[in-house]
């Protein structure tokens, strides 16, 4: 974050008009000059789309069968209805940058911290602060859970053959092996990983599907809702495995016209629920309450399994590596460092894979962990700020020259139905979730073994 709760105004002989190009196609990149060129364009509407189901469809496609069990059948049209808030908040936050683009000219270049612009502009420096804070916890806590998994399906992957290596030691052997790659700058600059964490997710679901098919029993049992707060335990899941609007802006900031950045919300979540439904009924109807909270480990140990716990791993690490970048870019701009400083660049972001390491090893869990993250910041950034920056945006009286914003009513209603479903759900997952955490035994430490 800046000092004054948004990027500071440029100084540049050209100046901004409202006919500067949103990215400049042909020339380098001159850090938030808005008239200078950007190096190599920006992300296009698929690079986009990609880079949004990479990030946010794993830890959801493994854990969902899980929530099935503690919501029985009514998770599912539960599931589909919260991608389509999560869609419909995702459209606001992009229509959010756009107005204002609209509004100021100069804010047509790069921004490291886009959202938290938003929320100044919308609502002022206090609320650019906490999106800040909140977009670090929630990118935080879900490396941490993705790192958790990989490590995870790892052991499982190489049990046979190494079978006196700990979960614990692969789990610190893969965040190493993630520290290099931290080199990279923005989005834009490894919009390839999107493809590859994609890629490999659908891959793997197509074998697990096929894996639960060949694992169907004759008689499995399956409960139903088992009470309020798994119930809600499993909503805060559900709100995780949506919960990609943190790094929306981000993405959308690097993109080449970024008034397409709805088209991509919709490939992307069209893209995430046809992964997320087959493995999530699936695993439900073939283990039932037997599933496991990561399901990889309910399969069968066959060949299907070991491939697609291989590209489930793939798809963990590559989108990791997308979920940490904001976090890194964060805190760089909160210490002021230098975009083109390499070695102090890389201290920040060494430090945020020493915690992340901490974390990791400290709690080897993450189902309610996951729950809380999404009862609490995901909550916040996906579904309540979202349609509230929108709201406030659009009432703001008009600049001179500038017509005002013609929004319809019913979208205004729906802003304000997603505010309080958000609201209500956010504060019932996160009481249920510090429940179990406090009503459940922990594990120990990784170190303390």
């Amino acid at each position: 974050m800046s000092k004054n709760g948004s990027e500071a105004k440029p100084t540049s002989s050209k100046q901004a008009t409202e006919t500067t190009p949103l990215v400049s196609k042909d020339g380098g990149d001159n850090g938030d000059d808005p008239s200078a060129k950007i190096e190599g364009g920006g992300l296009s509407v698929k690079q986009t789309a990609l880079l949004v189901a990479g990030e946010m469809a794993g830890s959801g496609v493994l854990a969902l069968p899980r929530v099935l069990v503690k919501t029985g059948w009514f998770g599912v049209p539960l599931i589909i209805l919260m991608c389509a808030i999560a869609a419909f908040s995702g459209k606001r936050l992009g229509d959010c940058w756009s107005i204002i683009e609209a509004r100021d000219p100069e804010m047509r270049s790069r921004k490291r911290n886009p959202y938290a612009i938003i929320a100044d502009q919308a609502l002022g420096k206090t609320w650019s602060v906490i999106v800040s804070m909140a977009i670090i916890v929630t990118l935080f806590g879900a490396s941490v859970v993705y790192l958790l998994l990989a490590s995870q399906i790892i052991e499982q992957v190489f049990r046979l053959l190494l079978p006196n290596v700990t979960f614990c030691a692969w789990y610190l052997i893969v965040t190493g092996a993630m520290t290099p790659l931290l080199l990279f700058k923005s989005p834009k600059d490894f919009s390839f990983i999107g493809l590859i964490a994609f890629g490999s997710t659908v891959a793997a679901c197509i074998l697990y599907f096929i894996q639960m098919m060949n694992d169907i029993r004759p008689l499995v049992f399956r409960y139903g809702i088992h009470g309020f707060q798994d119930f809600f335990l499993a909503f805060g899941t559900i709100m995780f495995a949506f919960g990609g609007a943190s790094t929306f802006p981000t993405i959308q900031n690097d993109m080449d016209d970024r008034t397409k950045f709805s088209k991509s919300i919709m490939f992307s979540f069209f893209a995430i629920l046809a992964l997320y439904l087959p493995i999530a009924v699936g695993g439900y109807a073939v283990y039932g309450e037997a599933v496991a909270p990561n399901v990889a480990v309910s399969l069968s140990a066959t060949p299907l399994t070991l491939v697609g716990n291989i590209l489930m791993a793939v798809h963990l690490v590559s989108a990791f590596i997308i979920i940490i970048n904001p976090v890194c870019q964060e805190m760089e701009e909160l210490y002021d460092v230098p975009r083109d400083s390499l070695g102090w660049r890389m201290g920040v972001r060494i430090s945020i894979m020493l915690g992340i390491l901490f974390i990791g090893e400290s709690i080897p869990r993450f189902y309610t962990i996951l729950a809380l993250v999404g009862g609490t910041s995901v909550a916040l950034l996906t579904f309540i700020l979202p349609s509230f920056c929108y709201i406030n945006l659009i009432n703001q009286p008009p600049r001179e020259g500038q017509a005002a914003i013609e929004t319809p009513g019913w979208i205004k209603m729906l802003c304000w139905e997603v505010i309080g479903l958000g609201v209500l759900g956010g504060i019932a997952a996160t009481f249920s979730a510090v429940s179990a955490i406090f009503s459940t035994s922990q594990a120990t430490p990784c170190y303390l073994r």
